[in-house]
């Protein structure tokens, strides 16, 4: 909120938010690892298989 109160210049609010958005991806991966039910597909190599995953996780009744 500095940025928009005028306590910082646009330079500064970019580099914090950059900063910012880069600590919550490492929190996000750091929580999803810690998850066994996780399933990791590259879907750029693995196309059918997530199409497949994804399938199958939407067809699963809701709740569970």
């Amino acid at each position: 909120w500095a940025h928009l109160e005028g306590r910082t210049d646009a330079a500064t609010f970019r580099a914090q938010a950059i900063a910012a958005t880069r600590q919550l991806a490492k929190r996000q991966l750091t929580w999803l690892r810690a998850r066994s039910e996780v399933l990791w597909v590259d879907p750029q190599t693995e196309r059918a298989l997530a199409d497949q995953r994804l399938a199958a996780f939407l067809a699963r009744p809701a709740g569970r």
